[in-house]
């Protein structure tokens, strides 16, 4: 995989992991099949830990290690949103 298609698979499975951790924590038995699901490294059973194994069930299909997809979500993907954001933030203050 080029990295485009690995940064576009990472968002669009973080926008599905948002609503997986919101399902999970209104319901333990969510919780459970998706700890199940994405269950690569024995951790104890929270919800950060869910993300970890998210991380690296995904790291492991787009062939990335836990460090490599951490700087790819936190040091590219989410300044980049964020600058976005705050783009359209002040571009819908203005036109207001």
């Amino acid at each position: 995989m080029n990295n485009l298609k690995r940064i576009f698979y990472l968002l669009i499975n973080g926008v599905y992991l948002f609503f997986i951790l919101l399902i999970s924590f209104c319901s333990s038995r969510a919780f459970n099949y998706y700890w199940n699901k994405y269950y690569v490294r024995p951790l104890e059973k929270n919800i950060f830990n869910l993300c970890v194994q998210w991380l690296l069930y995904v790291g492991n299909k787009v062939g990335l290690d836990y460090y490599k997809i951490n700087v790819l979500i936190f040091c590219i993907i989410w300044p980049i949103i964020t600058i976005i954001s705050i783009i359209l933030n002040i571009i819908l203050l203005f036109m207001v």
